[in-house]
């Protein structure tokens, strides 16, 4: 089997390294916004199963396309011996000196490798860019343009109408902001510039496809147990705790903490995100505030009067029968009516704003741990992070170097979500946890992932 091998080319500045990382799900390619970022061929592999399926030479940016444009064209040459006469440009004493960039450019391709050119949909098509795409139709190798939106895409049309006179294939493709489907467009196109490429390009959407619901499955079975294990957690206090419980509800807040960071760390390097650091992403809705500053908790869980009627509800299962009679339309009246003001018990510190109070309470048989977190509130929290930053990685392209903005909470779920998360929650914590609950929060994690491919 063939694997398809594309230099990426174009202007110094259009995206060419971004679509590299983008397309080999690769966040280590050096991308950066000056000039010249890019100053050697390096090539990047996408694997699968440890499969070798596609390759993309990253290239330097065109410097001087008229000036070598001039030099091949100083010779008379029929349409056959274009190719050959490149060749000669890169046999040429001193070419590598004079012309590095393009030199660098062009020998993979001769090498039989094929051509992305990469154009900027916002910038008019210059004098210096027919030349460059006329000496890559010179070259004679397989090849297609994408028209990288990086700005307002101004000159799209003039560029689609110039493009489709140089190249077979033309597509728009924004690696910043690529989904799944507009990747697997882009590698479908790839595999119809030769014969010999579609059956590895087949191979690769389908196993894009089938590794991606590999994926959803790992993780939601992988945020099911770290949930429960957030929900259940506890730091035991010992003899050198002389202030009580106060040094092991700190130990139990650093433990909280960390856990949710090698969590995260855990997905975002399983899906190639190798260098993306949470905990200086400064745009992120919580700054930089750590799991258990309650203080931000209302950015992902309930408000107070909110936080009283569903931690109430979750312990009121006369009313929420009524209301299950009801199709949930009396949902609340049905949870009051159920007594929710005698069924709060332990939840009680809701009646506190987030930060006025915490809530760390040991277990009443286990007066030696301090935990779990008794706080209605975090069950949600927990949830609502955990779910949200494993949505956006999903949707990341690793071209994205940049912060990511959580926006997720609680009140995105339905209220019967929100009780029922909490009921799982009283179960974790008071030891009556059983393996049919395990199921039904594994499923309906995976519902809320499953979101994720309808969102891409």
């Amino acid at each position: 089997m063939t694997i398809p091998h594309l230099c990426v080319v174009g202007h110094p500045n259009k995206g060419k390294s971004s679509i590299v990382s983008t397309l080999t799900e690769n966040d280590s390619v050096r991308i950066g916004a000056e000039s010249g970022t890019t100053t050697s061929a390096d090539t990047f592999e996408f694997l699968l199963d440890q499969r070798v399926l596609l390759k993309l030479t990253d290239t330097p940016g065109f410097q001087r396309a008229r000036q070598v444009l001039s030099w091949l064209q100083s010779e008379e040459v029929s349409s056959a011996n274009r190719s050959e006469r490149v060749k000669q440009f890169l046999r040429e004493p001193g070419h590598a000196q004079k012309f590095p960039d393009e030199v660098a450019l062009l020998t993979p391709i001769m090498a039989g490798a094929g051509i992305l050119y990469v154009v900027d949909g916002a910038q008019p098509v210059s004098p210096a860019d027919e030349a460059e795409m006329e000496i890559l139709r010179w070259t004679g190798q397989p090849r297609m343009a994408v028209i990288n939106p990086m700005g307002e895409p101004r000159a799209l049309d003039e560029w689609q109408r110039t493009l489709t006179q140089f190249f077979q294939w033309v597509r728009i493709f924004n690696p910043l902001t690529a989904s799944v489907p507009e990747r697997l467009t882009l590698f479908r196109a790839m595999g119809e510039l030769l014969p010999e490429w579609s059956k590895s390009i087949s191979e690769l959407c389908a196993g894009l496809a089938e590794r991606d619901q590999q994926r959803l499955q790992d993780v939601g079975f992988n945020l099911a147990n770290y949930w429960c294990e957030q929900i259940n957690r506890r730091e035991p206090v010992t003899l050198l705790d002389k202030s009580g419980l106060s040094q092991a509800e700190e130990r139990l807040r650093r433990a909280l903490d960390e856990q949710e960071k090698q969590f995260f760390k855990h997905i975002s390097s399983a899906w190639g995100h190798n260098h993306f650091v949470f905990e200086n992403d400064a745009q992120w809705d919580l700054g930089s505030d750590t799991l258990m500053n309650t203080e931000t908790w209302y950015l992902w869980g309930l408000k107070q009067r909110e936080l009283l009627l569903v931690s109430g509800a979750a312990g009121a299962a006369t009313g929420l029968i009524v209301d299950a009679g009801l199709g949930g339309s009396s949902f609340l009246l049905g949870a009051l009516s159920g007594g929710v003001i005698g069924s709060v018990g332990g939840w009680l510190a809701a009646r506190q704003l987030p930060g006025k109070r915490i809530g760390w309470l040991p277990l009443a048989q286990q007066k030696e741990f301090a935990g779990p977190v008794q706080h209605p509130n975090f069950p949600l929290v927990v949830m609502a992070r955990a779910l949200t930053v494993t949505r956006q990685l999903w949707h990341r392209p690793h071209a994205e170097r940049g912060a990511l903005t959580l926006r997720t909470s609680a009140t995105d779920w339905s209220r019967q979500e929100q009780v029922q998360l909490l009921q799982w929650a009283k179960s974790l914590q008071q030891d009556q946890w059983k393996a049919k609950q395990q199921d039904a929060l594994v499923k309906w994690v995976m519902g809320e992932l499953q979101k994720v491919v309808g969102e891409g």
